[in-house]
């Protein structure tokens, strides 16, 4: 599997140098825990050395690994994680801004007007509609921002949602 996530890779770096310009190696590291479920424009990764890169590319990939290895390319402000068990490599943007804490209690998804109260003191409310139910206590969250909004997401839930910041 390995081998042929190389070869995609390769494929890949090959169009993209031709199309975008080239593309410089940047690193080697990974990604901690389970990634599970579908993967698309806005979510988040966050690697073993503590850097945050948001997919910045209209993509849809559903994936399930563990622990995987990833080799990061730059060019530019973007960056490729060519991800192991991927099917393809995923463009990026390396994000800075980056909140890491804990819903303080339940969470049960959101509805509408959802109030996020996180362990740190932080209230956070849902900005755009959407309703999306998943049980968890005091899951741990991302908060970052993307294209000029902040996004919440939630530790085991595929979906993101928008937030903005009440205290």
């Amino acid at each position: 599997m390995k081998n042929l996530l190389t070869l995609t890779g390769v494929l890949f770096l090959m169009y993209t140098n031709y199309a975008q310009g080239s593309w410089e190696y940047y690193g080697d590291t990974y990604i901690k825990g389970s990634i599970s479920g579908t993967i698309s424009q806005g979510f988040i990764f966050k690697t073993n050395t503590k850097e945050y890169f948001v997919v910045n590319e209209r993509i849809r990939q559903r994936v399930r690994t563990r622990n995987p290895d990833v080799k990061i390319l730059r060019s530019g402000s973007d960056y490729t994680l060519i991800i192991e068990d991927f099917e393809e490599p995923v463009v990026c943007k390396k994000v800075t801004n980056v909140i890491e804490t804990q819903i303080d209690g339940e969470f049960e998804g959101w509805e509408g007007d959802t109030i996020f109260k996180m362990i740190n003191g932080q209230i956070w409310q849902q900005s755009n509609y959407q309703y999306m139910y998943h049980y968890a206590y005091s899951p741990e969250v991302f908060i970052y921002e993307y294209r000029g909004s902040w996004i919440l997401k939630v530790e085991d839930v595929d979906e993101t949602i928008e937030v903005i910041q009440i205290k």
